[in-house]
């Protein structure tokens, strides 16, 4: 479930092309839902690492919990929803 697939480019006619903002696919919801308590250390990237084989879909996890504020650490005792993809 890559996130960057082929994205737009946007011609910049004040500087070089740029991308363009991809929005975040939809997660269906889970049948039977998976939660994981989160420990000391523990971040997106690694989680989706040790649940997806990959850091590259911490997105997935963010975006299924309403994790907004840009940053990959998670506190200490944290319910999150692991979908499964």
């Amino acid at each position: 479930m890559e996130r960057y697939i082929d994205p737009p480019v946007v011609d910049n006619t004040k500087g070089p092309p740029y991308y363009q903002t991809v929005l975040l696919s939809d997660i269906p919801p889970e049948d039977v839902p998976f939660y994981y308590i989160t420990q000391d250390g523990d971040r997106l990237d690694s989680l989706s690492n040790i649940f997806y084989k990959t850091a590259d879909n911490w997105w997935v996890i963010a975006k299924a919990n309403n994790l907004t504020n840009g940053s990959i650490a998670i506190p200490p005792g944290t319910k999150l929803l692991i979908p499964n993809i």
